[in-house]
């Protein structure tokens, strides 16, 4: 795609993202659809209303209010305050992001470049924690960036704070994602924070210029924070703490929550602990962390298991789909051409023999013992 071209795409984006009743879910049933913003704005009504989900009224709506020079004005602006823009189909966007329902269509970055298939881990908590929790955090945070992991929060005071600078101090990167737009810095006491951020790190935000944050826009950051990462991090949170909602949606989209226990009396543990009745994951170190996410502590140069018990020719063909990376059993039975309810039976035999495990999500990964990494990135024991 020529500078040209994307330009284009950039302002049928944006444009067809400022009129009311699209939003993200619309926004990207269009784009599957039809191709490409530029070919939605282009679009018939007719054509349109084809389109599963797309009323008569809401596609009248998009041909009358699609205000191309109003969009190209807020892309103008875009470049003029600096900010990198990542589309929804550019090749440079994260690819965990794009795997949740409402992944932003457009993300605005200012600050350093992220591989796509770069490895992080969230970090979230209250904003009034505790010394012990504010050590935990920078600790855990300093430890994840010691082993090249890409810690991200949310960058409001307390914990996530916190993290950012556990992270940096540690010689590592973070992200920070923010409920508001780049040009509108929030909370003002982070302002140096968010400076150095900028320098060392990366700051996202799906928000047009001159968007100050709200009630809404909190918790629709929250899915992006968990939406980037592989597991979520809650160190302490109340019972109506933000940080709850974080690891909510990394439920939704089956990633791994891990929460720090509290003692029962205090307010700051109840949600933490509330977490782990319910199932996440209890963490006290990062090696909790890495014994539930073993592709974070290693780095697979080629694939190579030890010695294996005997299998089943079909169980040697489920197993040739896996490596260090959790496999999602839908992924496993199209790629093996096993229905769904005889794999569930196959994968249930392999975890009594030992040689898998089942993670969050209807996710497996190879039990450890028998995989064999020619390099060991990470030494944490």
């Amino acid at each position: 795609m020529t500078n040209c071209e994307r330009e284009k795409q950039l302002i049928a984006a944006v444009g067809l993202l400022r009129i009311p009743g699209v939003g993200r879910g619309r926004f990207l049933q269009l784009v599957r659809a039809l191709g490409s913003a530029e070919q939605v704005v282009r679009a018939s009504i007719s054509e349109l209303v084809e389109v599963r989900g797309i009323s008569r009224a809401l596609a009248s709506g998009i041909h009358k209010l699609y205000n191309e020079e109003e969009a190209s004005q807020i892309v103008q602006k875009i470049d003029e305050l600096g900010w990198n823009v990542v589309l929804y189909d550019d090749d440079g966007y994260p690819a965990l992001l794009r795997e949740i329902a409402t992944f932003p269509p457009l993300l605005f970055r200012v600050g350093n470049p992220i591989s796509p298939d770069e490895k992080m881990i969230a970090i979230v908590g209250t904003r009034h924690p505790s010394e012990r929790g504010r050590h935990f955090t920078y600790e855990l945070a300093k430890a994840l960036a010691s082993h090249g992991i890409t810690v991200v929060s949310g960058m409001a005071e307390g914990i996530d704070s916190v993290a950012h600078t556990g992270a940096l101090d540690g010689g590592g990167k973070t992200v920070a994602v923010w409920g508001n737009s780049l040009d509108e810095l929030y909370p003002p006491s982070n302002r140096a924070l968010a400076e150095r951020i900028r320098a060392e790190g990366t700051i996202f935000s799906e928000y047009f210029p001159e968007t100050r944050p709200d009630r809404t826009t909190f918790p629709e950051r929250n899915r992006i924070i968990s939406g980037l990462s592989v597991g979520v991090v809650v160190v302490e949170a109340g019972r109506k703490s933000g940080a709850l909602i974080t690891a909510s949606h990394a439920i939704e989209q089956n990633r791994e929550v891990f929460a720090v226990p509290g003692a029962p009396w205090s307010k700051t543990s109840l949600g933490t602990n509330e977490l782990i009745k319910n199932g996440a994951t209890l963490l006290t170190s990062v090696e909790d962390i890495f014994r539930v996410l073993p592709v974070l502590s290693k780095e697979v140069v080629s694939k190579k298991f030890l010695k294996l018990p005997d299998l089943t020719d079909i169980e040697k063909k489920i197993i040739s789909q896996f490596t260090t990376e959790p496999v999602q059993l839908d992924n496993i039975s199209r790629a093996t051409e096993i229905p769904v309810a005889d794999l569930s039976q196959f994968l249930l035999a392999l975890e009594l023999k030992g040689v898998v495990r089942e993670l969050a999500g209807k996710r497996f990964v190879l039990a450890d013992e028998f995989i064999y990494a020619e390099k060991d990135s990470y030494d944490y024991k």
